[in-house]
């Protein structure tokens, strides 16, 4: 994964853990990012594989895991996680 990946992983998960408990469009985070939506969608599924988000459809959420590691990202001092 290159580092531009990466960072749209970051940002995705930031988006879905403000967004908690409810599905959101693929379409319109990519909307909200200003990232074409087939990167935004490549990105979802390889996250929905690594059991980070949940899909329903073309809507999309985090997991249980997805949000423990988007809480403790969101809470911890270090910047680089």
């Amino acid at each position: 994964m290159n580092s531009e990946q990466d960072d749209l992983g970051r940002w995705l998960m930031q988006v879905l853990y403000d967004n908690y408990d409810n599905y959101v469009e693929g379409r319109e985070i990519s909307k909200y990012l200003e990232v074409d939506e087939p990167s935004v969608i490549e990105e979802l599924d390889r996250m929905v594989q690594t059991n980070l988000v949940e899909s329903s459809g073309s809507r999309y959420r985090l997991s249980e895991e997805g949000y423990r590691i988007a809480y403790q990202r969101t809470t911890s001092f270090c910047p680089h996680l």
